[in-house]
Formats: structure tokens, C-alpha cells, sequence
């Protein structure tokens, strides 16, 4: 192809094609929904501003990295006044969204250097992954359909059926725990835990099922209510969809029912919990180490499937390795 004819990139042309990504927890997430639109969008900047810290080397010992700004660079950047950068600032600390670490005067330099930021990753919360499908399996109603909400039910299921058979005069269901007492809602907690192993992995029920009964079996004996065990299954889901969403140009699809994974994940789970026997008083935060835990697992159960894939697809290199190894 002639120089004529080839589609050089244009300065301008990709700077029109950047973009800054808006993490779609921060407007679904009810942890972060109460955040203002430009606590929102500093979130983002600063985020988007991570490569230019790495180019710089600004990580600490411990490996974070932080930015380095002063006040004025950050009235700058996000074109606000003092007033409004300091109330940003707070909105995010408050958010646990920004720290920052005060540096002081700086012997070797004789200045007093400016304060370290550092950006906390979003904290995603095992429903956030069903937020926007909830929104989306609410069926649209006109303003006729909508004016009684007590009309709920299939009327003509409940004309079907044979009332007539049964003389009791029954109430509508209501198993609210406020209709429990505590004792009772303990034993009711106890008996759907227990038993979890079974109906969670039912294949007949119709859930998805991606744990083995030896796993869930396991989280039983650490989550006090089904409650506490559906957050724990939303972050292993949440550090699924985490992986393949990094990794989607290269078409990473991490299938938590195959055969071979399921063992890892029950092995990874408990190595997890020794971890926090072991080491409690060093990981903060039980969740986000969870999180990263199963991320580790996806990511490297992913690399050696690429790996034996393209060993099947390419035995001839195979073949010439071995063919040039020591014996």
C-alpha cells in the first residue's frame, strides 16, 4: 500500500478518541450514590492519572501508588476553587475513596513537600453485580397499571384453584423478621446455613451452580446467616466478572462450573480462611483480601488453560522444546 492511501493516525484525531472511564459502581453502588457529580468526577481524573504515577515511579515501599499535587495543581486539574477542591476532598475521604499521608519538611531537599494521595479502589458489594439487572427485569407499566400496587398476584391462577375443597381462613404470608423472635429467626438462620450445601447446589433448583457442596459446606462454617453467605458468593461472582472485564480483548471467559476449577476454588477458599485465622491482625479488610484472592485464582486457572490450548494447537513447538532439552 502507497503512502497516499494509508490511514496515518492524526494527533488530534486521538486525543478526540480518549476518553475517561466512568466505573459503573460509582453510579449504581448504594455505597457511592450519595457522592456529588464532581466528587464523581475527581474520582475518575485522579483514577485516570494512575499510569502517569507509575511513569514517575511514585510508589511507596509498601508498593501503592500515590500522586504527588499541590493544592493549586489540583484547583487546576479539576478547575474549582479552594473552597470546593477542600469539600471534594473530604467527600472522597469520607468515601474511603482518598487518603492522604502528610509528608512534612524534607531534609534533603530543605522543602516542605506536598501531602502523598493515595486512591482506594472501588469497594464493589456482592449486589452491586445485580443492580443494573434488577432495574432491567422491572417491566415498564402505564400509569393505568401502576395506580394499585395491591394487585400483585396471577388472577386467574388463584380463580383456578379449587378453594372450595378447604374450609380455613388463611392470611397473606408475611415472614417478615418481625413477626419472629429472635430465637426463631436464629434456628430459621441455623437451618437454611446448614443446609445450604444441599440446595445451593441442587442442579434441579434452577440456580446456577458453580460450588461445590464441600465448598458451600465450608462456607457454613463461617457465615452466621444467608445473608453473610449471598455476599460471600457475590464477591466471588464480582472478582469473576473483575478478570474478565480487564482482560476482555483477549476474550477471557472464566466458566465457574468447569469440572477442574470447582476443586481450586474450594482449595483457594480454604486457604483464605487460614489466612484469616492465621493472620488476623494484619488483613484489614476480610472482603477486599477475598476479593483479591479469587481474582489471583481466575487469572492464573485462565493462563494455564491458554497455555495447554495453544501447546494443543502447536505441538510442533512443543516438540522442538523437548527435542533441545537436557536429558
Amino acid at each position: 500500500m502507497d503512502q497516499a492511501n494509508f490511514k496515518f493516525y492524526q494527533a488530534d484525531n486521538v486525543y478526540r478518541a480518549l476518553f475517561f472511564q466512568f466505573p459503573k459502581v460509582l453510579m449504581y453502588g448504594q455505597q457511592y450514590r450519595k457522592l456529588s457529580d464532581t466528587a464523581k468526577l475527581a474520582y475518575m481524573v485522579l483514577k485516570d492519572r494512575l499510569e502517569y504515577s507509575l511513569r514517575n515511579h511514585w510508589v511507596d515501599e509498601e508498593g501503592h501508588i500515590y500522586f504527588i499535587f499541590t493544592n493549586q495543581e489540583l484547583k487546576d486539574l479539576f478547575n474549582c476553587s479552594n473552597d470546593k477542591l477542600a469539600a471534594v476532598k473530604k467527600e472522597l475521604e469520607n468515601a474511603g475513596l482518598l487518603y492522604q499521608k502528610a509528608m512534612h519538611f524534607n531534609p534533603k531537599t530543605g522543602k516542605n513537600e506536598p501531602n502523598r494521595l493515595y486512591l482506594a479502589e472501588l469497594d464493589m458489594q456482592s449486589t452491586d453485580v445485580y443492580l443494573r439487572g434488577e432495574y432491567a427485569q422491572k417491566e415498564p407499566q402505564t400509569l393505568a397499571t401502576s395506580k394499585n400496587p395491591k394487585i400483585g398476584h396471577d388472577l386467574n391462577y388463584i380463580n383456578n384453584l379449587d378453594t372450595g375443597r378447604y374450609n380455613i381462613d388463611t392470611h397473606k404470608l408475611d415472614f417478615s423478621t418481625t413477626n419472629f423472635s429472635p430465637a426463631e429467626i436464629e434456628k430459621q438462620n441455623q437451618d437454611l446455613v446448614t443446609h445450604a450445601d444441599d440446595f445451593l447446589t441442587d442442579e434441579d433448583s434452577g440456580l446456577p451452580v458453580f460450588l461445590e457442596p464441600e465448598a458451600v459446606q465450608l462456607l457454613s462454617f463461617w457465615c452466621r446467616t444467608p445473608q453473610q453467605m449471598r455476599r460471600f458468593i457475590g464477591i466471588i461472582l464480582n472478582a469473576k466478572y473483575k478478570v474478565e472485564k480487564d482482560h476482555q480483548d483477549i476474550g477471557v471467559l472464566i466458566p465457574l462450573d468447569d469440572e477442574e476449577l470447582k476443586p481450586l476454588m474450594t482449595k483457594a477458599l480454604r486457604r483464605y480462611f487460614n489466612a484469616l485465622r492465621s493472620h488476623e491482625k494484619h488483613i484489614k479488610n476480610a472482603e477486599n483480601y477475598l476479593y483479591g484472592t479469587m481474582q489471583n485464582l481466575f487469572a492464573i486457572w485462565w493462563n494455564k488453560q491458554a497455555a495447554r490450548e495453544y501447546a494443543a494447537k502447536h505441538p510442533e513447538e512443543q516438540n522442538t522444546h523437548n527435542e533441545g532439552s537436557w536429558n
